[in-house]
C-alpha cells in the first residue's frame, strides 16, 4: 500500500507552501488508494507551541483533507535512543564536546587523515572536564566508517526519487553531520527516518530544498536496517514578490489569514497549486 505523510513543525501558521506540499502527498496518496498520515514534528522543544500544533490541525480540517493522525514526535524519544544506540554499537556516531563556534572551526581547518575532527581539539582531559561539569556532548556520523560500511551492501547504495530515477548515495558533502543534538538527544534527521519506519511511510513527497538530505536519510535506514522508502521532491512556492514563502516573513499568505479574510478551502489550494 501506499502510505504517505505531511509533518509539519508548529513552530508558526500553516502557509501556502505548507498547503502545496500538504496537497501533493494527500493527492499522490489517494491516487494510488493509499493512506494519508499527519505526524507533528514537535521535537525541539525550544520552539514548538500547543498552540500552533492546534492551528495546523484546525487548518488541514477547515481545508477538508482526510488524514491518519500518528504519534507526535515528542513521544517517540525512546525510539529515537533505541536507534542512536544502534548506531553508538556499530561505531558509527562519535561524541563531540565543541560549542558550535569551536565545531565550526574543527571542521573547516586542515587536518591529517582522520575523521573525527570534532574531537581533535579537545584533550581526554579537557573532555572529562566537560562532562564532569555537565555538558552534554552531540553525536556526530563518522562519515569515514559510515562509508566502510555502505561497502559491505553495495546493493543499496542508492535511493530513488520518482521524478529522477535512482541516484547513488552522496554523503561526502556532510561531513561529519550531527546525528543528536546536545538540547534534545536526536535531530531532524535521526527523527524523521525512525518515524517514517514506525509509520510504514512508503512514499516521501517535500520540497525539493531537502532534496539533498535524502541521500542522509538513505543511509541512516540502511545503518539502521529500516525499511527502504521512495522520495519525490516538488517545486517551492514563492510570495508574489518572488520570495520563498516563510512563517515569520509571509503572514499574509497563512491559511489562517486567508481563511479569516473570506477565502474558501477550494480557493486556497487552488491558490497554492497556481503559485508553483
Amino acid at each position: 500500500m501506499i502510505v504517505t505523510r505531511f509533518a509539519p513543525s508548529p513552530t508558526g501558521f500553516l502557509h501556502l507552501g505548507h498547503v502545496y506540499s500538504l496537497i501533493c502527498s494527500y493527492e499522490y496518496s489517494k491516487n494510488h488508494n493509499g493512506k494519508f498520515i499527519l505526524r507533528i514534528e514537535d521535537i525541539d522543544f525550544t520552539r514548538c507551541k500547543n498552540i500552533y500544533t492546534e492551528a495546523i490541525i484546525k487548518d488541514i480540517n477547515w481545508l477538508k483533507i482526510p488524514f491518519f493522525r500518528t504519534k507526535n514526535q515528542s513521544m517517540r524519544k525512546k525510539q529515537y535512543s533505541k536507534a542512536l544506540n544502534s548506531l553508538k554499537s556499530k561505531d558509527l556516531i562519535y561524541p563531540c564536546w565543541l560549542s558550535r563556534k569551536e565545531a565550526k572551526e574543527a571542521l573547516t581547518a586542515p587536518h591529517k587523515e582522520n575523521s573525527n575532527k570534532g574531537q581533535l581539539l579537545l584533550s581526554e582531559e579537557e573532555k572529562k572536564i566537560r562532562e564532569n561539569i555537565g555538558i552534554t556532548p552531540a553525536w556526530r556520523l563518522n562519515i569515514k566508517k559510515c562509508i566502510n560500511f555502505l561497502k559491505q551492501h553495495e546493493e543499496k547504495l542508492y535511493w530513488h526519487d520518482i521524478n529522477v530515477g535512482r541516484l547513488p548515495i552522496d554523503i561526502e558533502q556532510f561531513g561529519d553531520l550531527i546525528i543528536a543534538r546536545k538540547d534534545i538527544s536526536t535531530s531532524y534527521h535521526l527523527s524523521v527516518t525512525v518515524d517514517d519506519n514506525t509509520d510504514g511511510i512508503s512514499h516521501i513527497i517535500r520540497g525539493n530544498d531537502l532534496f539533498n538530505y535524502s541521500n542522509i536519510h538513505r543511509l541512516l535506514q540502511i545503518l539502521l536496517d529500516l525499511n527502504e522508502t521512495k522520495w519525490m521532491h516538488h517545486a517551492l512556492i514563492n510570495d508574489f514578490l518572488g520570495k520563498r514563502i516563510a512563517k515569520r516573513s509571509s503572514p499574509e499568505l497563512t491559511v489562517k489569514n486567508l481563511r479569516e479574510s473570506g477565502h474558501t478551502p477550494y480557493e486556497v489550494i487552488n491558490l497554492s497549486k497556481s503559485m508553483a
